[in-house]
């Protein structure tokens, strides 16, 4: 790998790929339903589209999963939410970064207070090179209550991305001490060749 001068850190794709991805939290809906009421084919949809946030390879048919969910005349405000911000989580995992966005920021129409729902537009920010909006929603998702190093590492890709490599590093820094277990977010700091003592 090479040092560009002008930015004096190294490039890894893996590191900034990934980081978007890690970031993007998924939240489990609760049931629309009222107590002592089951719908065994909304409750397989919910599972369904819950599983394929969580999952690596989420396929076409959890979209409709949560489509299906959503049309559920049920769902409280917060329960819409948390199902948006499911499908929106598994379009940024298929490169849908518009349809995710749009979802993500329904989510926190209809619920501001969920913190997963800041954090996962914060990436859909990211993917579409909004940065200064990325950097925003990272900043509410943590006030929300959002785990911290991920709102920190939001922000350094938003930054990094932005071209302000300096500032990218300190948050790089500071994600990787709030966890500092996690070796993806140790990692980064490294990569900036500028910093190194």
């Amino acid at each position: 790998m090479v040092a560009s001068p002008r930015t004096s850190f190294k490039r890894t794709a893996a590191g900034l790929a990934c980081a978007a991805f890690a970031a993007a939290a998924l939240v489990s809906a609760a049931s629309g339903q009222a107590p002592g009421r089951s719908d065994p084919v909304l409750d397989t949809a919910r599972a369904e589209c819950e599983s394929a946030a969580r999952g690596a390879d989420p396929s076409p048919r959890a979209l409709g999963a949560c489509d299906l969910v959503l049309r559920d005349g049920g769902l409280s405000a917060a329960d819409r939410a948390r199902a948006l911000t499911n499908r929106g989580v598994i379009a940024l995992k298929r490169n849908d970064v518009t349809a995710a966005r749009n979802d993500l920021e329904d989510a926190v129409r209809q619920d501001s207070g969920l913190p997963e729902a800041w954090l996962s537009l914060s990436a859909a920010r990211i993917r579409a090179g909004a940065y200064d909006a990325a950097i925003a929603a990272a900043l509410e998702a943590r006030d929300r209550g959002a785990e911290p190093a991920l709102a920190s590492f939001n922000i350094a890709i938003a930054l990094e991305r932005a071209g302000r490599y300096d500032d990218a590093y300190d948050a790089y820094v500071e994600a990787a001490r709030l966890d500092p277990d996690n070796r993806l977010l140790a990692a980064q700091p490294v990569r900036f060749v500028r910093h190194r003592g």
